[in-house]
């Protein structure tokens, strides 16, 4: 009997939205709620033949992969995954399966696969920023514990909105701004001005962002390049009071120094839904930060994103099962180095 596990079902609708029925040969699936640890992985999946990644937290580096001996398959969310050791799985015969249309003749479902206007991460962001300025967060908490009005909301008008990387999701930021009646600026390593032109906003240095943002969104793709862009010395040149909103990656700002930076000044809160280790440890400094909001990395998480990833997912499956797979990934381009922890 063919074993397959799914990793990192937090949510708990990976039966329910999948179509396993249609899979052949009764397989026997196993569903993980809970993130399994990393030094536990291999141990915990050796008897599988088929490892869905749903959310892409497990990782997969050729240490793992060897305590894998019966992996045939892992199927992941998305086009590719950078969560795995391409070159050693590879080697090992496993063959990778996206959800995104690489193969001719690949079922289709009927969603649309993202709908217009903003990005859902974008949506968060905001979310966050007004979390943490109008205070919701801090006042819902003192209100169930039996208080009322512990501080001042922050008005958003007249502020500055400061994007530390200004593409797809921080420029979706900007005509949100403009309706506050905020101003924006931006800074990265690679922005250019006929960028800014694009998004109306002013280009500013790095340390002008920092010294300027009354908000200051993370909008940075993450790599080792990009690892600690913010640090204690950047930290440390922000505005008294300012908020610092991160929906990006986790390990783009010195995690240490937020916390410093959020206990002792300068940073007034901050709204955060990526974290160095996820889930976030159950003693971790920000779930008793009162300064802080924190969400579960769903920025980018959709039902109907999630509908139509786990319908994929399950036809990947099917497919390997009945020996024909489909959305087999095999292009070099596809196959990306593991991304940094």
């Amino acid at each position: 009997m063919t074993k397959i596990a799914i990793l990192d079902d937090y949510i708990g609708v990976a039966l329910e939205y999948g179509d396993w029925s249609a899979l052949p040969g009764d397989p026997e699936i196993t569903v993980y709620r809970e993130a399994i640890a990393p030094e536990r992985l291999a141990g915990e999946l050796a008897g599988y033949e088929v490892i869905v990644i749903t959310q892409q937290r497990a990782r997969f580096p050729r240490a793992v992969l060897d305590g894998l001996p019966k992996l045939k398959l892992i199927v992941c969310n998305g086009r590719t995954s950078n969560v795995i050791d391409h070159q050693a799985r590879i080697e090992r015969g496993i063959l990778l399966c996206g959800t995104a249309e690489t193969s001719p003749g690949a079922p289709v479902p009927a969603e649309r696969e993202a709908p217009p206007g903003m990005p859902a991460p974008s949506e968060m962001a905001w979310a966050l920023i007004l979390a943490v300025a109008k205070r919701t967060g801090i006042e819902d908490r003192v209100i169930r514990a039996g208080g009322w009005q512990t501080g001042f909301p922050v008005p958003l008008a007249g502020r500055t909105l400061g994007l530390l990387g200004a593409g797809r999701l921080g420029g979706a930021m900007v005509p949100v701004a403009r309706a506050l009646g905020m101003d924006v600026i931006a800074w990265s390593p690679n922005l250019t001005e006929d960028r800014c032109a694009e998004l109306g906003v002013s280009r500013v240095s790095k340390d002008e962002l920092l010294a300027a943002a009354d908000v200051l969104g993370v909008f940075l793709v993450f790599s080792e390049r990009s690892r600690n862009t913010l640090g204690a010395a950047d930290l440390a040149k922000m505005k008294p009071g300012a908020i610092l909103v991160n929906i990006s990656r986790g390990p783009l700002v010195n995690e240490e120094a937020l916390i410093q930076a959020l206990r002792s000044g300068p940073l007034g809160g901050a709204g955060l839904d990526v974290f160095d280790r996820e889930p976030l440890p159950a003693d971790h400094p920000f779930r008793s930060l009162d300064n802080v909001v924190v969400t579960p990395h769903i920025g980018y998480v959709t039902e109907q994103g999630f509908r139509t990833a786990w319908q994929r997912m399950a036809q990947d499956v099917a497919a390997y099962l009945a020996g024909s797979p489909v959305r087999v990934v095999t292009d070099p381009a596809d196959c990306p180095p593991m991304a940094p922890q």
